[in-house]
């Protein structure tokens, strides 16, 4: 039986609509300045691994964080449409900070009760992120493949692989390792 690779997830780095605290979802918001800047300090993190692809969700913000990390790897990006950020329906463009006061939830991870019925749901989220890792992990290879997404995915892969979700930051390289049977989720800097 194939053992799983280990992988690099890489959220986009942070728009506008982040730094406002505003979900943002399918809305198709590019890097701002900064975000630009942690991209680059992403690549630069990632300079010393073996990298053999990166894949990245179709939205521009991943994907020109996708192609900072590229260039400075030498290598090519794909995109795979699983990777995408949740469809937050009509919270799109709402307080995160706001939503969270009115539905009276404390963690980010309480969030994936409240999704709209006219966005996604988040069973869907974790079948879509778990079926971009189906494809992309198996066989395990020496290079790491590097998937540039979006919180929602990060944290329904975390949440599946490691069982919890965690904060994240943008831009930021997490090394999901399997270890005796076991996946560690690992901050790389």
């Amino acid at each position: 039986m194939n053992t799983p690779s280990d992988f690099i997830f890489v959220r986009h780095g942070e728009t506008d609509w982040n730094a406002s605290g505003l979900f943002q979802g399918r809305t198709d918001i590019a890097l701002n300045a900064n975000g630009v800047r942690q991209a680059h300090r992403a690549a630069q993190s990632l300079r010393s691994l073996r990298i053999g692809r990166i894949v990245s969700s179709p939205l521009s913000r991943a994907i020109d964080t996708a192609a900072i990390i590229a260039r400075a790897a030498n290598r090519t990006t794909e995109t795979d449409d699983n990777l995408i950020e949740c469809d937050f329906g009509s919270l799109e463009g709402q307080s995160i900070r706001e939503a969270m006061i009115r539905y009276d939830i404390t963690r980010l991870e309480q969030l994936a009760g409240i999704l709209p019925a006219d966005g996604e749901q988040w069973a869907e989220v974790r079948a879509r992120a778990l079926a971009a890792l189906n494809g992309l992990l198996l066989p395990r290879t020496e290079a790491l493949t590097v998937l540039v997404g979006h919180d929602a995915v990060l944290q329904a892969i975390s949440e599946h692989l490691c069982g919890c979700w965690f904060k994240s930051s943008h831009a930021t390289p997490y090394l999901f390792a399997l270890n005796d049977g076991s996946w560690t989720r690992t901050e790389l800097s």
